[in-house]
Order: structure tokens, then sequence, then C-alpha cells
């Protein structure tokens, strides 16, 4: 192979070689389309274990590790966690 191929041209020539015909694309929709039929997942309650941030939600759990400096606090008027820093002196 040339490496003056453009990558496309590279995966074109690979499933030639194999004797295999590339994957077929299909479109999911535009961005817009996305964001327009969008849901947003918002978490029923949050809690913290150790340094991790737990959200419940319609959907099920979800969860995100967050800095060890960080405790959650509560939650905002559009149920948001609020978090304070911890400083030690």
């Amino acid at each position: 192979m040339s490496s003056d191929m453009t990558e496309e041209e590279r995966i074109a020539a690979f499933y030639r070689k194999h004797g295999k015909q590339p994957p077929k694309h299909f479109p999911h929709g535009t961005e817009e389309d996305i964001k327009a039929n969008m849901v947003l997942l918002k978490p029923k309650a949050w809690r913290m274990e150790g340094h991790t941030l737990i959200a419940e939600t319609e959907h099920g759990v979800h969860a995100q590790t967050i800095p060890t400096d960080v405790i959650l606090m509560s939650t905002d008027d559009a149920g948001m966690p609020i978090f304070r820093k911890i400083v030690l002196s």
C-alpha cells in the first residue's frame, strides 16, 4: 500500500485484500434531530458513598467518582448536586 493513500482508501483496500464488503453506514439523524428528541435524565435522589456520587434516576442508578476534597451538601432548585470543598487546616 502506498503511504499517500487517504484513510478511506486504506480501509477500502483492506476489505478488498480480504475479499470482504465494508460495513454499511446508516445515519441515525442529525444533531438537531437528536437534540429535539432528547429526554433530559433527571435524578430523583443523590447520595455519596466514599468518593462516589450516586444518582437514582427512572432508568436506574448512575455513579461517578468525584475528587476526595469535595462533599455533597444538598441539591439546587433544578435538582443538581451542590458540593462543598473540604479545606484542611
